[in-house]
């Protein structure tokens, strides 16, 4: 009888152990996953500029402020000598003819490619010109004389190693070259250099350049503002930023001169009206009014390295959000963060870089970096400093334990710990930040 039982109980134990074994299920983080933070958190500026944390700036830091913007934009033509560093840039320019790179269809980019690039470039003669110029239309700064992206890796899209900087319509330039092909030209701003279709610049005349530098002006204060002119048969759309002379004032809306094609590659005005709704007199004073105008046009809004696809980076972003104010900062988080004295979080922790921020920051007039990342300080809420910034992603581990990028690609306002809910790879931004600048005490330090 005992027998029987015991082979029972071995029938029983055989017959559960022979379900086969499966694999504890994977928490799989969908494509399109919303960022805790930008699911809890207003992606809007109402909520944070009616904190009473603005402090608005006085008359003669504005000035100051303003007076370095004016140099500074339009220092390509106020003077005779290239703005650039020109051995450096031509030996930018062979480095990335010299390498190794991916293109958009995923394959290596033959020599013979690269080799005809470097030959456009014409450099035995570079640089052959030294002539005022305007962008007629939206464009870029490119490193080679292509539209055609470069990547470090077959997947590396979209950090396209060519993208120097976007060229707003209308924002004044200088053409130190032109291509062995004729097609392009190499053209440079204050603080960024590249080559541009020659047909989206065009050179203006020392006499018409001056009276643009006079005149009063207007910026556009709704992204992709569609500029227009039955006429002439203009149309294009103009980003936040974008900035006109002003011709006119009606009721309604603002005349302004827009520089259009003519013979030669030159450029000739033509008066277009932009709805008031569109722009504004410039520069706006900074006030709850203005930031949420600004802000809340630029949050949201995808990514874009070095303004690919007429997109927004982190400096970028910064960039377009103070230009608006006449508050002049340079391309690039590096450059962003050096364009005055900042103050270091060196040997601090991230609850004591947090503190720093929240006692030190001036909400909408600090921003906050670590390599490679620029960020705007928009205040604080629950002990917890709040940033709007452009970011692209989060590295996480996934379900199995492997680094993965889990994409967010637009502005947002988050945290300074964004994908906290996640397991975060490499540390949050706390743990990275490195420093912080407040503008204001750039006032009477401008160059």
């Amino acid at each position: 009888m005992t027998r029987i039982v015991l082979l029972t109980v071995f029938a029983i134990i055989a017959s559960s152990c022979s379900v086969p074994y499966q694999k504890p299920a994977v928490a799989v983080i969908p494509p399109d996953y919303e960022l805790k933070d930008v699911r809890e958190l207003p992606q809007e500026f109402g909520p944070y500029a009616k904190l009473p944390t603005i402090l608005p700036l006085d008359k003669v830091c504005r000035d100051s402020l303003f007076s370095e913007f004016w140099r500074k934009y339009y220092a390509p033509w106020s003077g005779g000598e290239p703005l650039s560093d020109i051995s450096r840039s031509i030996l930018i320019m062979k480095e990335h003819a010299g390498r190794e790179w991916y293109g958009e269809n995923k394959r290596k980019v033959p020599r013979k490619i690269l080799n005809q690039l470097l030959a456009n470039c014409d450099l035995d003669r570079f640089p052959a010109k030294n002539s005022m110029a305007v962008a007629i239309v939206p464009t870029s700064l490119r490193v080679l004389p292509t539209e055609r992206p470069f990547f470090d890796t077959p997947d590396d899209f979209p950090f396209d190693a060519l993208q120097n900087a976007g060229l707003k319509m209308n924002e004044p330039a200088r053409v130190l070259h032109v291509s062995a092909d004729g097609v392009w030209a190499f053209a440079e701003t204050a603080d960024a250099n590249g080559w541009v279709p020659m047909r989206d610049i065009g050179f203006i005349e020392k006499s018409l350049a001056g009276e643009r530098m006079k005149k009063a002006q207007i910026v556009i204060v709704r992204d992709f503002a569609p500029i227009r002119d039955r006429q002439e048969q203009l149309a294009l759309r103009a980003k936040v930023g974008t900035i006109f002379p002003l011709a006119g004032e009606y009721e309604d809306a603002y005349e302004v001169f827009v520089a259009v094609p003519s013979n030669g590659n030159g450029v000739r005005e033509i008066k277009v009206r932009v709805p008031k709704d569109l722009a504004r007199r410039f520069p706006l004073e900074v006030g709850d009014e203005t930031i949420v105008l600004i802000g809340d046009e630029l949050i949201g809004k995808p990514y874009g390295w070095g303004e690919y696809f007429q997109g927004r980076d982190c400096s970028a972003l910064m960039r377009d959000f103070y230009l608006p104010f006449g508050i002049w900062l340079p391309r690039g988080s590096y450059n962003q963060i050096h364009s005055g004295r900042s103050i270091s979080f060196s040997g601090l922790s991230p609850a004591e870089k947090e503190r720093l921020i929240r006692e030190k920051g001036v909400p909408f007039l600090t921003i906050i970096y670590m390599k490679g990342h620029i960020m705007l300080y928009v205040g604080s809420n629950d002990g917890k400093a709040l940033i709007f910034h452009s970011l692209w992603k989060v590295k996480v581990k996934n379900g199995e334990g492997r680094d993965i990028k889990q994409p967010v690609g637009k502005a947002i306002i988050s945290t300074l710990t964004p994908g906290s809910e996640l397991v975060l790879s490499n540390g949050s931004l706390l743990d990275k930040i490195s420093s912080m600048l407040i503008l204001r005490d750039r006032c009477g330090l401008t160059r």
